[in-house]
């Protein structure tokens, strides 16, 4: 299956959450999953491999070396919609121990899943002009799995 073969942007990107997690963690296993769609997302967290390098100040020289990888944790911005079906199940997920899956599928049909817990659902303080929004904060627990555009 073909990559991206240009700069693609954000817009009309989907952002959906599964209560299940895939019997095996490949495209295959999360694609037989059934997500809900996440209404009005207006940001979401960087994830991928990331390794902390540590320095070792040996007499004849520094030797560097890899800790184990982080796939990323940050803030998903959401504007508030209590009765949307996708964020009843973020606001279930940041209550829960469990892991959930989300897919994050691209205007180009290029599919991200992720193995997510979420740690929290926090209504934003906003200013007297601002909309009402939420705050989840979403930790990625796994390699993501990439299903390319077809």
């Amino acid at each position: 299956m073909p990559a991206h073969s240009a700069v693609t942007g954000f817009a009309d990107t989907i952002y959906a959450i599964s209560a299940s997690i895939p019997a095996t963690f490949d495209a295959s296993g999360y694609g037989a999953l059934t997500f809900t769609p996440i209404g009005k997302v207006e940001s979401f967290p960087e994830f991928g491999a990331d390794r902390s390098i540590s320095a070792f100040p040996g007499i004849s020289g520094f030797e560097y070396t890899k800790g184990s990888p982080q796939y990323g944790q940050g803030p998903m911005v959401a504007g508030d919609l209590p009765a949307d079906v996708g964020q009843v199940i973020v606001k279930a997920a940041s209550e829960s121990h469990a892991h959930f899956s989300m897919s994050l599928t691209y205007p180009d049909g290029e599919i991200h899943y992720l193995d997510v817990l979420v740690g929290s659902w926090k209504l934003n303080q906003q200013t007297e002009s601002g909309q009402m929004k939420r705050t989840a904060l979403i930790a990625v627990c796994k390699k993501p799995v990439v299903d390319p555009a077809t």
